[in-house]
């Protein structure tokens, strides 16, 4: 119905309000998501958020972007049904109740920070259009290519900033300097990118990303990654079919193992890097996952092996050029699962558990201490397992929350889901995140990101 301005009747001008409510609206989440995209690209290049220099203006821009979302679409009870939500703040309260109890009030309000962080970006997330949640999801992917590409840059070139040199080894740690969260944030992005190219099959921009990522990944020497990303390929597999993930799978682990066997000579400390050998090697990966991007099914298997066959004879002819010294010298640092130092520190952190059972020993507030080899004494701050650093900062309410998330999400997964819609259908699932073995440092703000993309939308 019209409205009345000085005793006339204007037609339409209720219309007109609430297309200018719905333009603001589209607006503001608009504005959230890339306050979201910025925070990403803060926290990744920003040393993961480590230091408190980075943490305050991305946590601020976080804030920011957690208006803009609820200035449209207040908080419902909806909200409080996604899945990590209601663990999320649970532990989150602990936390800060937790250092309470050990005396150390402050101590708790990082991680707690941390959590709400988590629910907030989930919140935001589940406000933006689909449009919206196309370009943060695009904006991730090349973050996360960016951050494959100084990683890779970093032990082609031996740069210090980029690289991280131990066990005789160069790997990439790219701009996070740590390769096990490089290899996180690596991981988590690549499976969204393989169930994207799942569902569009021949997507050569999709084949190349992921083969960069994964050569990223295979920079990093981190056997915890390459473990995530298997468990994450199988979880894959099983939601979308062990042919059709096959096939998408194989070019960009062809171009990825191709472009590692390049970098492989730069890798060893006690020889010379090899760039222009590296940059043959990613150059001649991505062509190859390009190339089994648009090739049939078996051509793409033949392409891949003629590619494989040819170029082990080239090895063969020209001495290798250095790459199988580099390949047993890598071999015998990371070919194994043999870490006495982390297994020091995890029977550490387990006798603290059963020291502290009930409360823990407080958020950040314990030291590992062990033998070692040599009988010396050993110290690490971290166990190197978020599982069970948590359980050791927080004890049995750490696992309390964690099976209570668990089985939310067997609840979701074995409850009747309302029919999708055509577009909805055209969505890839996300298999998984992978998750920094080292919390303080974990790429948190990126795999948020990602699990929001995929949450259900409360758009109309």
């Amino acid at each position: 119905m019209g409205q009345k301005w000085g005793g006339i009747a204007v037609a339409g001008a209720g219309r007109s309000d609430a297309r200018a409510d719905s333009a603001a609206e589209r607006w503001t989440t608009q504005l959230a998501g890339l306050l979201l995209l910025v925070a990403v690209a803060a926290g990744l290049l920003g040393q993961g958020a480590f230091y408190p220099s980075v943490q305050r203006p991305l946590g601020l821009v976080l804030v920011v972007a957690t208006l803009c979302g609820l200035v449209g679409r207040p908080l419902t009870s909806d909200d409080l049904r996604l899945l990590a939500v209601v663990p999320a703040l649970a532990l989150a309260a602990w936390a800060v109740l937790d250092g309470v109890l050990v005396g150390v009030g402050g101590a708790g309000v990082g991680p707690a920070a941390l959590l709400v962080g988590l629910v907030a970006v989930l919140v935001v997330c589940r406000r933006l259009g689909q449009e919206d949640r196309e370009v943060l999801l695009a904006g991730v992917i090349g973050i996360g290519l960016l951050v494959a590409l100084i990683g890779w840059l970093g032990v082609a070139g031996r740069v210090g900033s980029w690289a991280f040199q131990a066990q005789g080894l160069w790997r990439a740690s790219s701009t996070l300097t740590y390769p096990n969260a490089t290899a996180a944030v690596l991981v988590a992005i690549s499976l969204v990118v393989l169930g994207r190219l799942i569902a569009t099959p021949g997507s050569v921009a999709l084949a190349l990303a992921a083969a960069g990522l994964l050569a990223g990944l295979a920079a990093t020497m981190s056997r915890a990654g390459v473990l995530a990303l298997v468990v994450g390929l199988v979880v894959l597999a099983g939601l979308r079919g062990l042919g059709v993930t096959a096939r998408a799978v194989v070019g960009p682990v062809a171009g990825a193992l191709v472009a590692t066997i390049g970098l492989l000579p730069s890798m060893p400390a006690a020889s010379p890097p090899r760039p222009a050998l590296a940059l043959g090697g990613l150059g001649a990966g991505l062509v190859l996952a390009a190339m089994v991007a648009r090739s049939r099914r078996w051509s793409a298997v033949t392409l891949v092996g003629g590619v494989l066959v040819a170029g082990l004879v080239g090895l063969l002819v020209t001495g290798g050029g250095g790459i199988g010294g580099a390949a047993q010298t890598v071999a015998q640092a990371r070919g194994n699962l043999a870490s006495p130092d982390r297994t020091g520190a995890q029977h550490a952190a387990l006798r603290l558990v059963t020291q502290h059972p009930l409360t823990g020993t407080g958020p950040g507030q314990a030291d590992l201490r062990w033998k070692g080899h040599d009988h010396g004494s050993q110290l690490y701050t971290y166990v190197h397992n978020e599982y069970l650093q948590a359980t050791r900062s927080s004890a049995w309410s750490a696992w309390v929350c964690s099976r209570f998330c668990w089985s939310r999400s067997r609840a979701c997964c074995g409850a009747r889901a309302p029919p999708a819609t055509q577009q909805q259908q055209q969505q890839p699932p996300l298999p998984g995140l992978g998750w920094s073995r080292r919390w303080p440092r974990s790429p948190s703000t990126a795999a948020w990101t990602l699990s929001g993309t995929c949450q259900p939308s409360c758009s109309p």
